[in-house]
């Protein structure tokens, strides 16, 4: 694509959950140009579209980007993380799980001194961007917004009796999950739109803005490095094809490439640890130490039980019953293709407040294979072939933290992406409780009549010593990465609370590495939210200049 002028007002890289709101929201008064680079393709595909159908595109080359994982001590070999690329990003390709996470997380930001970020500014950002229409939502959800957000519509006995032991373990029962300040138990809700397609970034923010004549989208597009003139951002050089080219920015190059790939481009283009760049052989323009540190994940746990009496959805996703399913959703946009599991969504205070819970469960009517079977038969998919219950968890507030390094200049060369799940000693006890959570939730009276025994690890798996043992193989990631170009101090941070670069004019992160800490539950609705406020915040101060 040829570009008509290479002059822009604010150049956004990466057209993620984040930069999809960005370039909507900053285009939308007409007095800025904007410009859009995206390295993957406009993710014009029913795939894309069909909420189920994120199985079937899972790991699929063209619709995600790898970032290999450095070996873990006792965890399997050759881990790689997955997010989404083309536009929408992961809102593109993720399973539309969406939580807004807690007052707690956000008052908390604001008490690290970031006080654009409380509860009060971030719920307001929520509720314009949210169109939930039920009539049990808590006053605090919008109606109105572009982001249409809708509940998971199975129902079935054995998640009425899920319900019920969540009561019995004391958790109240939420209408409305996304109800703030309070643990507890209720149906899942995604960015799923009321005719049953995916309402990523891309649908909901992004595609109704590409008339605006101020506003530039190119894909399949990388970005090599920001160009720079001393301690200024003042544009990008890309590659598209064969071809090398630089874009200006006369205000702002806002960096909105994903938690793994901003600080991998800040560090690319001389903005971080010194020691990492000129290892790398990049000339170091801003020494900024944080760049890439205090990556951390929610890394997530399954547990499948075997269910009696009782059928489940695993026989819903092969042979004659997949093509039903998906004729129906072709015809009606209805049925099982038309949302994802897990049904159901728990939160928990295992260690904190009830107002502040640091527990994620989501629990679907299915059992899955263990990663060892499935290792050992790869053909044979991830659902097993008998009726089961799984629960998949995650703490949301652990203590460790990985990074990422450079280790070329070159942007194509992969970083040393090093997870250190267990960094924190007690972040493996934590896991060790969050078993036995699991266990007690199941156990409840409520669910007696379905569960007949646990699959994996297995009713054997009792000891604290084998529970620490089966972890290495039950963890994976939750793909809810956070930190990597956080918001805070210069002593201790790479962003301002403005989420302008410290040290370097006209630059600013925006995306999940911004984040000073995770939020509790999945990342897609806050980091929407993110590029929503930041607009805000960008718009502040054009009109300020």
């Amino acid at each position: 694509m040829t570009l008509q002028t290479k002059h822009f007002d604010y150049i956004i890289v990466g057209a993620g959950s984040s930069g999809c709101v960005l370039a909507d929201r900053l285009s939308a008064d007409g007095k800025s140009s904007v410009l859009l680079v995206e390295a993957g393709g406009r993710n014009h595909s029913e795939l894309v579209n069909m909420p189920r159908a994120f199985l079937k595109m899972w790991g699929t080359p063209g619709y995600f980007s790898y970032f290999p994982i450095k070996n873990q001590k006792d965890r399997p070999a050759d881990e790689t993380w997955v997010y989404g690329r083309g536009l929408g990003g992961s809102s593109s390709t993720n399973g539309t799980w969406f939580l807004r996470g807690m007052q707690a997380d956000y008052d908390s930001w604001r008490d690290l001194g970031l006080s654009e970020w409380s509860w009060k500014d971030v719920s307001r950002c929520f509720n314009e961007m949210e169109s939930y229409q039920y009539d049990h939502a808590d006053p605090s959800r919008g109606r109105k917004g572009p982001l249409q957000i809708t509940e998971l519509p199975y129902r079935s006995p054995v998640l009425d009796a899920t319900l019920k032991a969540g009561q019995e373990f004391g958790l109240p029962i939420l209408k409305d999950i996304n109800t703030p300040n309070t643990q507890g138990i209720g149906y899942t809700q995604a960015t799923v739109d009321r005719r049953g397609r995916r309402a990523s970034s891309y649908r909901a923010f992004l595609k109704p803005a590409l008339g605006r004549s101020n506003l530039t989208v190119i894909t399949d597009t990388s970005v090599l490095r920001i160009v720079m003139e001393g301690c200024k951002a003042t544009g990008i050089r890309c590659k598209q094809n064969d071809e090398t080219f630089d874009v200006y920015a006369n205000r702002e190059v806002i960096v909105s490439a994903g938690v793994m790939q901003s600080p991998k481009l800040l560090q690319v283009s001389g903005i971080g640890p010194a020691d990492v760049l000129e290892r790398a052989g990049v000339e170091v323009v801003k020494d900024s130490p944080n760049v890439g540190r205090h990556l951390v994940d929610h890394a997530m746990l399954s547990i499948s039980f075997r269910m009696k009496n009782a059928k489940g959805a695993n026989f819903e996703f092969d042979g004659w019953r997949l093509t039903k399913n998906v004729l129906q959703y072709y015809l009606t946009r209805t049925g099982q293709m038309a949302y994802t599991s897990p049904e159901l969504t728990a939160l928990i205070s295992m260690k904190g407040e009830p107002n502040w819970p640091d527990v994620q469960f989501g629990i679907g009517p299915f059992s899955m294979r263990s990663s060892e079977e499935m290792k050992a038969n790869p053909g044979q998919g991830a659902l097993e072939d008998k009726p089961g219950l799984t629960v998949n968890a995650m703490y949301l507030r652990p203590k460790s933290r990985g990074s990422i390094s450079i280790e070329s200049a070159d942007i194509n060369v992969p970083a040393l992406n090093d997870a250190n799940w267990w960094g924190d000693a007690e972040d493996r006890q934590t896991y060790i409780q969050l078993v036995k959570l699991i266990r007690r939730f199941i156990a409840q009276p409520a669910l007696s009549k379905y569960i007949e025994h646990e699959v994996s690890p297995g009713d054997d798996c009792q000891t604290d010593e084998q529970i620490s043992q089966a972890l290495n193989w039950l963890v994976s990631a939750g793909l809810h990465a956070t930190g990597t170009c956080r918001m805070g101090s210069p002593e201790d941070s790479v962003l301002d609370s403005r989420l302008r670069v410290h040290g370097i004019k006209g630059l600013r992160v925006v995306d999940c590495s911004s984040m000073p800490t995770p939020p509790s539950g999945n990342t897609n609705g806050p980091a929407m939210m993110l590029g929503y406020r930041a607009s805000e915040l960008i718009l502040e101060d054009r009109e300020s200049e």
